[in-house]
């Protein structure tokens, strides 16, 4: 019986020696899987995001050419209070969809800019945003009055349009 003792000995360290490399091996696949794991789910954290973005930009230039339809036509079909009325009615709805935009392109330089104003209006704005808003002050400011000047401005949105899309391009 002595004679058992030095080969249990052995076996039991090969056992022990076994089951350590068992562990490592676990261990290193647990590793490699939690990095695989955490790679998928910032990949599709990015992919939901450009969805989001998608969207919002689709929404966006929908209402732009909404906007510059209501331009278009604003002598032949609407009455100056009709006219006023789908203005606004139309620019709350850009105006919501800038603040929307924040959240997807949010300011530079918060601390530097505007340190007075509430957190996401501090700092410079992106450009997309930029031509979002210069689009909202071209039709706030129209005067349905004046329809030379309205043709002047549909103009100039047409091209402020143009300005947004390949920034949302890019």
């Amino acid at each position: 019986m002595l004679d058992m003792l030095p080969f249990s000995k052995e076996i039991s360290l090969q056992i022990d020696f076994a089951a350590a490399s068992i562990a490592v091996i676990a261990l290193i696949f647990s590793v490699i899987s939690f990095r695989h794991q955490r790679r998928l789910a910032i990949e599709t954290l990015r992919v939901q995001r450009d969805t989001d973005v998608i969207n919002w930009t689709n929404d966006t230039i929908d209402l732009m050419v909404d906007i510059e339809f209501l331009i278009r036509d604003w002598l032949r079909l609407y009455t100056l209070k009709e006219f006023t009325n789908k203005r606004d009615e139309l620019l709350a709805r850009l105006s919501a969809t800038i603040d929307k935009g924040r959240m997807y392109f949010p300011n530079f330089a918060r601390d530097i800019v505007g340190t007075e104003k509430p957190g996401a209006f501090r700092g410079r704005r992106q450009a997309i945003l930029d031509r979002l808003v210069e689009f909202y002050d071209m039709v706030k400011d129209l005067d349905p009055e004046n329809p030379d000047t309205i043709e002047q401005i549909r103009h100039q949105l047409m091209i402020k349009k143009r300005e947004f899309v390949s920034h949302a391009q890019s």
